[in-house]
């Protein structure tokens, strides 16, 4: 028995560098589209705002498909999901290496790309986080999440070499049979947590098999105060009883209290502290992306060749490694919640892209680079560790991913063109800098409102994770949408 835990607990491990190897392969090219985005542009002579759009959108996939990937898990093993997209992410690079025009990039590179990149990176960090879910969830998601910053400091050097001796086409083709073969290797290893019978021995299973037939009783008494509340529901939204009884449609989804439903769905939309994270998910990303589509733009305006700008980029990078192993270190012993570091990290970044407008050498560029990446990995390394700590208990895992990964990808979907239409109007990324600042200082605000309004209803402490939205939900079936307030 002892032997058999402590397997399971190094395995955790294996499945957190799996995570890391997938980040590394498949967002490494990805934050690299800038310079990739100089080839594109200078080959089909496109608007700053299109070529960048293109990055944008592959991107944004990368995130907004997550509520597909959600309903694939239930009918595929979260490996086989991985596998899968692994194998769209790289028929992507590969097929865009054949357009003849950069219009046929949206389908290989935008599409197929970017909806591979989410079902690779949503299955891979949803089973992290259920083998993580009873603790360590924050520094197992940083390790994993170091893989995307060591993916941009690695393909930046990497991708440059590429391009300037065999060219953008070939500089593809190589990327995507080497990630397919690694990262099939790697998927490989993805498996999902093992269940307390798979791992007791029989007689401890027979001793408590009286307490598991108690809780089943309260499971099924539990079902069917579910079923007594929609069935209310849905007769007072669409006024009419319903003819045929509830079949058992609600399902707790692995464990969780999230029930696949549009009742539960619609008492969501109705929580303002799921508003305020989404809309802060979405200006947080907004800003952030700029550094992943045009920051090697703004430095080639800056008359930087091509090696500074690598360089550059690998030094951002190199800052937000720094930060995610700094959080990585800290774990769990942050006296504050992991809200606050992403609240910082937006509210602090505003400071070097304040001083990007007056910059105008790769010895003043640099610094701020790094401090910029640093700042990036107080959001990109504690996002996910600190929407569970928010919403993981009352929602599950699949609805934390959801919440974590569709926002952003809204942001990221119009990053690219706000900051490439500023730049085609005014000739500089002045304006668009000065725009991305205020844009995190309004994140910052919208982050700083949700556990301010906790305290202010449950007439305690910011600190605390208890808030009136919990008490609220003991004295109401989750599923009487029709009884849940602001």
């Amino acid at each position: 028995m002892a032997i058999i835990q402590t397997c399971l607990r190094r395995w955790h491990w294996v499945i957190t560098l799996a995570t890391f190897t997938l980040y590394f392969l498949v967002l490494g090219p990805m934050f690299n589209f800038s310079i990739l985005y100089l080839s594109l542009q200078g080959e089909f002579e496109s608007a700053a705002a299109i070529t960048g759009w293109l990055g944008s959108l592959s991107a944004a996939l990368a995130r907004l498909f997550s509520p597909v990937t959600v309903l694939l898990e239930q009918r595929l093993s979260k490996r086989a999901v991985t596998l899968i997209g692994l194998v769209l992410y790289c028929t992507g690079l590969l097929t865009t290496s054949f357009v003849p025009a950069l219009g046929y990039a949206f389908i290989t590179y935008g599409v197929l790309s970017g909806v591979g990149a989410n079902l690779t990176l949503h299955s891979s960090l949803q089973l992290l986080l259920e083998w993580f879910a009873k603790g360590n969830f924050a520094r197992a998601s940083a390790i994993a999440l170091l893989g995307s910053t060591g993916g941009l400091l690695t393909f930046s050097p990497l991708l440059t070499v590429l391009i300037t001796n065999y060219g953008w086409r070939n500089a593809l083709r190589v990327l995507s049979g080497g990630i397919f073969v690694v990262g099939v290797a790697d998927g490989l290893l993805l498996t999902d947590p093992p269940t307390t019978e798979n791992i007791l021995p029989r007689q401890s299973r027979s001793e408590d098999t009286e307490q598991n037939e108690h809780d089943m009783q309260n499971v099924r008494e539990r079902d069917r105060e579910w079923e007594r509340a929609d069935e209310s529901c849905e007769q007072e939204n669409q006024g009419k009883e319903r003819i045929e009884p509830l079949d058992d449609a609600i399902v707790s989804h692995e464990g969780s209290n999230t029930k696949h439903d549009w009742c539960e769905v619609w008492r969501m939309m109705q929580s303002l502290e799921l508003w305020l994270w989404s809309v802060a998910n979405f200006l947080t990303f907004l800003g952030w992306t700029f550094f992943d589509i045009n920051f090697a733009s703004y430095m080639d305006g800056l008359n930087l060749h091509s090696d500074q700008i690598s360089y550059v980029i690998m030094g951002f990078a190199g800052g937000e490694i720094g930060g995610k192993l700094l959080i990585a270190l800290l774990g769990g012993r942050l006296p504050f919640k992991y809200l606050y570091v992403v609240v910082s990290s937006c509210l602090l970044a505003a400071v070097p892209l304040g001083l990007m407008t007056i910059v105008k050498t790769f010895a003043a560029i640099m610094p701020i680079a790094i401090a910029s990446g640093f700042l990036r990995s107080g959001a990109y390394g504690v996002l996910y560790a600190a929407g569970a700590e928010l919403f993981l208990e009352k929602y599950g895992p699949s609805t934390v991913m959801v919440l974590t990964l569709v926002p952003p990808g809204f942001g990221i979907l119009v990053s690219a063109p706000l900051s490439g239409s500023l730049f085609d109007v005014t000739g500089s990324y002045f304006a668009s800098l000065l725009v991305i600042a205020a844009i995190f200082v309004c994140a910052s605000a919208a982050f700083l409102f949700i556990p301010v309004r906790r305290k202010i209803r449950s007439g305690g402490s910011c600190y605390s994770s208890a808030s009136r939205d919990q008490q609220h939900e003991l004295q109401y079936p989750e599923g009487q949408c029709n009884q849940v307030t602001m």
